[in-house]
C-alpha cells in the first residue's frame, strides 16, 4: 500500500480556517490535505527509520517547534530520554513485521524544557511486497488529563496518609493512656483514700509520681494536638461564649499552681455582656497554656495578671507576668516547635510546643496573638478574637440554674445505684472497683465485652452505663447504639471512659447521646463528682 503524495504550499500555519476553501470544491488530495491541516490532533508522516517527513500545525504546536524545524528530525530527538528504550523496541517490532500498529503514551520535550504528555497511535504503511514505506502517526495532547490524574492520585494518597496518621494517633493515644490510667489512678487513690492515710514522706513520693505522670500526659496531648492541627483534622466547634465564664473556668484550673509557686494571680474579668466567637475547649486550652507559662517562667513572689475587654469589634485578652522576660531575638523564635529558647537547660518542665499550639488554635478561630517583653521585667501576651453578639436566652438556658446539666442524670433518685462498667482490661476494672469503694451507695457490675454489656443491661438495666470505647468485640458506640434500640435501655445515661481522647471520637460520642466523656488517665475527683451528681436528689 502506498500513501498519497502532497504538493504545494500548506494553508496558513496559524490554523485560521476562515480562509479555507469549501470542501465541496476540493479534489481528493486537496480534501485530505484540508483535513490534515484542520485536524484537532497532531498528524505526522515519518520515514521507516523514524525521521519526520511532514507534520501538521497541531503537531508543531504540541511539540513547541515550527513545522520547518521538525522536518528531518528523528522522533527520538524530541522525545523524553526515559521513553527512548520503549519507543525503540516498539519500532523494531514494527520494522520486523511482528506488528503494524502501536498505541502508547509518551512524552515530548519542548525546546524550553517543558514536558508534554501525548497519546501516540501509529501505523506502518507497506508496499505491495510488504516493505515499510512510511509511518503515519496521530498524536493527542493529554497533558491536562495526566495532570488531573496526578492531582487526583496525589489527593487520594494524601487522604490515605491523613487517615493512616489519624488512626495511628488514635491508637498511640489509646495505648499510651492505658498504662497511664493505672499509674495515675492508683497514685490518686493512695493520696486520697481516707481509710489508709499516708504519712508526709509517703504523700510526697506519691505526689512526685502524679506530677511526673501528669507531665508525660501533657506532653503526649500536646504532640497529638500539634499533629492533628498540621494534618488539618482537628475539629472546631465555634460558638458564642461569655468571655468571663471561660476565664473563670481557666483561672479555677490554674489557681492552685499559682499558689504553689508563691505567685499572686490577679484577674480583671470583663462585663458579663462581653461575648466571643470561639471553641470553648480550645479557648480554655489557649488561656491555660498562656497562664501556665506565665506561672512556670515567673520569679518567686511575682505576679500573673489576666484581663479582658471588648475593643473595636474584637475581644482582647491579656496575660502578663513579672518573669525574666525575653530578648527580641528570643521572641522571633518563640513560635517554633520544640524550641524552648534555652529553658531546656533549666529544671522547668516543658515541650516547646505549647505556644505553637496556641498560635495555630487562634488561627483556626480567626484570632491572633501578639507578644511584647522586656528582659528582667516580664512578658505580655495579647490574644485577639472576634467579638460576638449575645444570643437571646431560651427556655433551656433558663433551666440551667435548677438542673445539673447532665440531661437524663437529673431524673435519677437517691436510692442505691448500679453502675455497669464495660471494660476488657482487668487493671482498669480493678482501679475503678477501688475508686468506687469511696462511694458505697454505688454498686459496680462489670461486663468484659460489648455483647456481655448489652445482655446485662437488657436483663437488669443499670442506673449508669460506663463504656470503654474500644472493647474486644465492638466499640462503645456500637454498644450504645444497640441499647438505644430497646425501650427499657434507651434512656440509661451513658458515660464514656476511654483512653481514646481524639476530639472526633469525643464528638461522635456526644452526638450519639453520651452525657459525659471521661478520658484516661482517670481523674478520680472528677469521676467521684459525677457519681455524686447522679446520686443527688432530683433538682428539677
Amino acid at each position: 500500500m502506498s500513501s498519497p503524495t502532497y504538493g504545494g504550499t500548506p494553508p496558513s500555519s496559524s490554523g485560521d480556517l476562515s480562509q479555507a476553501p469549501s470542501l465541496d470544491t476540493l479534489s481528493g488530495d486537496e480534501h485530505y490535505r484540508a483535513m490534515f491541516e484542520a485536524a484537532g490532533v497532531g498528524i505526522a508522516r515519518l520515514t521507516p527509520s523514524g525521521h519526520f517527513v511532514e507534520v501538521n500545525q497541531r503537531f508543531a504546536d504540541i511539540t513547541g517547534r515550527s513545522r520547518d524545524n521538525l522536518i528531518g528530525l528523528h522522533y527520538q530527538d524530541i522525545s523524553h530520554p526515559d521513553d527512548a528504550a520503549g519507543s525503540q523496541a516498539a519500532m523494531e517490532g514494527i520494522l520486523a513485521g511482528r506488528q503494524d500498529r502501536m498505541a502508547r503514551e509518551k512524552r515530548y520535550v519542548r525546546p524550553d524544557g517543558q514536558i508534554v504528555y501525548a497519546m501516540l497511535n501509529s501505523v506502518m504503511l507497506r508496499d505491495g511486497n510488504g516493505r515499510p514505506v512510511q509511518m503515519v502517526s496521530v498524536i493527542e495532547d493529554i497533558s491536562e488529563r495526566v495532570r488531573m490524574q496526578e492531582a487526583l492520585s496525589s489527593a487520594r494518597t494524601a487522604e490515605r496518609a491523613s487517615k493512616a496518621k489519624t488512626e495511628f494517633l488514635s491508637r498511640m493515644s489509646h495505648e499510651l493512656r492505658t498504662p497511664l490510667n493505672a499509674m495515675l489512678g492508683f497514685a490518686q487513690l493512695l493520696r486520697v483514700d481516707p481509710r489508709n492515710p499516708l504519712n508526709e514522706a509517703q504523700r510526697q513520693k506519691v505526689e512526685h509520681i502524679e506530677r511526673a505522670g501528669a507531665h508525660l500526659l501533657a506532653m503526649m496531648t500536646d504532640v497529638l494536638d500539634l499533629s492533628r492541627i498540621e494534618a488539618g483534622s482537628l475539629p472546631m466547634s465555634i460558638e458564642t461564649l461569655a468571655v468571663s465564664k471561660v476565664m473563670e473556668e481557666t483561672l479555677a484550673l490554674l489557681s492552685n499552681q499559682a499558689a504553689a509557686a508563691g505567685l499572686k494571680l490577679v484577674h480583671h474579668l470583663p462585663d458579663a455582656g462581653v461575648y466571643v466567637k470561639a471553641d470553648r475547649v480550645r479557648l480554655r486550652q489557649v488561656l491555660s497554656n498562656l497562664l501556665s507559662n506565665a506561672i512556670k517562667y515567673n520569679r518567686a513572689g511575682g505576679q500573673v495578671k489576666v484581663e479582658a475587654m471588648a475593643l473595636n469589634e474584637q475581644v482582647l485578652i491579656t496575660v502578663s507576668d513579672t518573669g525574666l522576660g525575653m530578648t527580641p531575638e528570643q521572641i522571633t523564635h518563640l513560635f517554633e516547635p520544640f524550641n524552648r529558647l534555652g529553658a531546656e537547660r533549666t529544671a522547668i518542665e516543658g515541650t516547646g510546643i505549647g505556644l505553637v499550639i496556641v498560635k495555630r488554635l487562634l488561627d483556626l478561630m480567626d484570632g491572633r496573638i501578639e507578644v511584647s517583653s522586656t528582659p528582667g521585667n516580664g512578658s505580655s501576651f495579647r490574644v485577639w478574637l472576634p467579638l460576638a453578639r449575645p444570643l437571646a436566652l431560651d427556655a433551656e438556658c433558663a433551666e440551667l440554674g435548677s438542673r445539673s446539666g447532665f440531661g437524663a442524670l437529673d431524673e435519677l433518685g437517691a436510692a442505691q445505684r448500679t453502675v455497669l462498667y464495660a471494660e476488657d482490661n482487668v487493671i482498669n476494672v480493678e482501679l475503678l472497683r477501688q475508686v468506687m469503694r469511696m462511694r458505697p451507695q454505688w454498686h459496680l457490675e462489670v461486663a468484659h465485652s460489648g455483647q456481655q454489656a448489652i445482655t446485662m443491661a437488657q436483663s437488669s438495666p443499670p442506673d449508669l452505663l460506663l463504656l470503654d470505647m474500644h472493647l474486644g468485640d465492638m466499640s462503645g458506640l456500637d454498644v450504645s447504639d444497640a441499647l438505644t434500640q430497646t425501650a427499657t435501655t434507651a434512656s440509661i445515661p451513658r458515660v464514656a471512659l476511654s483512653a481514646d481522647a481524639m476530639p472526633d471520637q469525643i464528638s461522635q460520642a456526644r452526638e450519639r447521646g453520651f452525657v459525659e466523656y471521661l478520658t484516661k488517665p482517670l481523674d478520680v475527683a472528677r469521676f467521684l463528682k459525677l457519681l455524686d451528681r447522679c446520686a443527688a436528689p432530683d433538682l428539677g
